[in-house]
């Protein structure tokens, strides 16, 4: 519902107004050409003050716009709260555009707003051209969203186009708003959007649902695949527990998908595929038409499946997602090699009211046996001497974890070895990954994001001394923010170095392209105001580095030397290059 307000004001003025009842407090990126009366509108962010709740509305975080563009994603992550990112005109929307793939990838509701060259000014060469005749922006971005750019270029359609961008918000997609400097400096009308709840499940089509999936695993083994979406849901882990132990059915997930399991699950198998646990391996593997999958918060991206179909005889998808990425046609049926089923609809009451059915008249399953409780039966040998054993280090700091921790793997070894130590969730820490884009330097924005939207939450990351090379530039703008990062210093593409074993065996090293220079981050870090600690490979200062940490508002990067050939997530995706 929109609520009108009398005054009249500028578009700009009327945006801002707009993007404030969507609930949107934090605007990261650049000021420069085309942004520059949009950004006037807003009042500075400083860093280490809480963005969350302060008075003057949305604010404005002067950071690189590569950066820039994870902060929406580390705020929806964090919170489920909306975040923005600007760019000027010109080359540096493709920095930003970084961090919109993964959110279109990831499906994650966040607002991108980049200006257009006057269109007056189209053939004559303009300063950062974005006509056909330049970069041919608008083409660009709608190849990547065909109905999520908005051009703001008239006043007096701007209220249905934000409108419209505003339902595909709600939908988890996210939007591109085009900022045309004539439209927006006229007179118009602000409007704001009154909250509205989700409409509830449709209860005849979640009936249908729950009846045909009680009909069909009658005498028949059931597995349950917990996909990423179920980490918006609060109370997921518990409803997951008490599904599996309904059925009898053993559970895996997805790499987020663990954030929607209980680490006393007895029936929970791991983590498949990338870095996946060999017990979660086994199980997946070992599905066949015999069998029912129930898939909650459907997963299909290569990390979790590896390509394959799902396997089972009785294929049912609960999504709450009407375009998730991944769907074909309105749904996931390409993806089953027996017979399918998918309900679309608000993923908690649905999921509560499948529950219900189930509870009310328990099916008779083929029960599975619980889990073992170790995950893994490969025994990866220690690191070269002088390195840190990530997989000490993983179980130590998931036992310091304070309640409310946040944490993103970066596209590094992390990102694939973590899961796989660990094993299962942690219920204090709630850790991220966006796999599917697969950004290098992702995890600064995200952390960033987090912190401002969550700032009373430990915020951690883990990152490559590859990643890193993205961001450095942009620590000064974080060294306030409390941000915990620990850097895997092994001089090396890492995931390159252990999957390029696989791809090109018999390569020469000098073809294998995944050295880098070493490099001293700690004089980095001190540079620009963060902390610096350097992890001894005992771990033996790692509460020292904890404690001090913890003091301060002050951000702090842990240097880990890692040993890049030692091996312990697998990498199926290395057999498919």
């Amino acid at each position: 519902m929109d609520v009108h307000v009398a005054e009249t004001v500028t578009g700009y003025q009327a945006l801002v107004t707009t993007l404030e009842s969507w609930g949107i407090e934090v605007c990261a990126g650049v000021t420069g050409g085309g942004a520059i009366r949009f950004l006037e509108k807003l009042g500075p962010l400083r860093p280490g003050e809480e963005a969350g709740g302060a008075p003057g509305g949305m604010r404005f975080l002067t950071l690189g716009e590569y950066a820039a563009g994870f902060v929406p994603l580390g705020s929806w992550l964090a919170t489920g709260r909306i975040g923005a990112g600007i760019a000027t005109t010109g080359a540096a929307t493709k920095l930003l555009g970084c961090g919109l793939s993964d959110a279109k990838l990831h499906d994650i509701p966040a607002v991108y707003i980049v200006p257009a060259s006057p269109p007056e000014t189209e053939r004559l060469s303009p300063l950062q051209d974005t006509s056909p005749l330049g970069s041919n922006m608008l083409a660009q971005l709608r190849a990547e969203l065909p109905d999520g750019v908005f051009v703001l270029d008239d006043a007096a359609t701007m209220r249905q186009r934000l409108q419209h961008a505003h339902a595909r918000l709600r939908r988890c997609q996210p939007i591109v708003l085009v900022l045309d400097h004539d439209a927006l400096q006229a007179e118009t009308i602000p409007h704001r959007v009154a909250a509205q709840p989700d409409a509830p499940p449709d209860p005849a089509a979640t009936d249908a649902f729950a009846d045909a999936f009680c009909q069909r695993i009658r005498g028949r083994r059931v597995v349950i695949l917990a996909g990423e979406e179920l980490a918006r849901i609060p109370d997921a882990p518990r409803l997951t527990t008490r599904l599996c132990q309904e059925l009898g059915a053993p559970l895996v997930w997805s790499i987020n998908g663990a954030n929607g399991v209980e680490r006393g699950n007895p029936h929970g198998h791991g983590t498949i595929s990338f870095g996946g646990n060999d017990a979660a391996l086994r199980l997946w593997r070992g599905i066949g038409p015999e069998d029912v999958l129930l898939v909650l918060g459907a997963c299909p991206d290569e990390y979790t499946v590896n390509l394959a179909p799902y396997a089972a005889g009785d294929t049912f998808i609960l999504t709450g997602l009407p375009e998730g990425y991944g769907q074909v046609e309105g749904g996931f049926g390409h993806r089953a090699a027996g017979r399918h089923r998918q309900l679309v609809a608000p993923l908690d009451p649905a999921l509560r009211a499948l529950l219900a059915r189930i509870e009310r008249q328990p099916p008779e399953t083929r029960r599975a046996d619980p889990a073992p409780d170790d995950l893994n039966t490969r025994r990866p040998g220690p690191p070269r001497p002088g390195h840190v054993d990530m997989a000490a280090l993983f179980r130590a700091l998931d036992a310091r974890w304070r309640p409310g921790t946040i944490g993103f793997d970066d596209v590094c070894l992390a990102y694939k070895d973590r899961q796989y130590v660990l094993q299962r969730p942690n219920p204090r820490a709630r850790f991220f990954s966006l796999y599917r884009g697969s950004a290098m330097g992702n995890v600064l924005g995200l952390a960033i994001g987090a912190r401002l939207a969550a700032p009373d939450s430990d915020v951690v990351g883990f990152t490559g001394d590859g990643c890193f090379r993205l961001f450095a530039g942009y620590l000064a703008e974080a060294r306030d923010l409390g941000i915990l990062l620990f850097l895997l210093d092994n001089a090396s593409y890492g995931i390159i170095e252990q999957g390029v074993q696989t791809i090109i065996p018999d390569a020469p090293a000098s073809r294998r392209h995944n050295r880098l220079e070493a490099m001293d981050f700690a004089a980095m870090a001190g540079a620009c105001g963060w902390r610096s600690a350097a992890l001894r490979p005992d771990l033996g200062n790692l509460d020292d580095i904890l404690g001090a940490h913890r003091t301060g508002q002050a951000s702090t990067l842990v240097t880990v030397p890692v040993d890049a050939g030692h091996i312990l997530g697998i990498n199926p995706r290395a057999s498919n290059l």
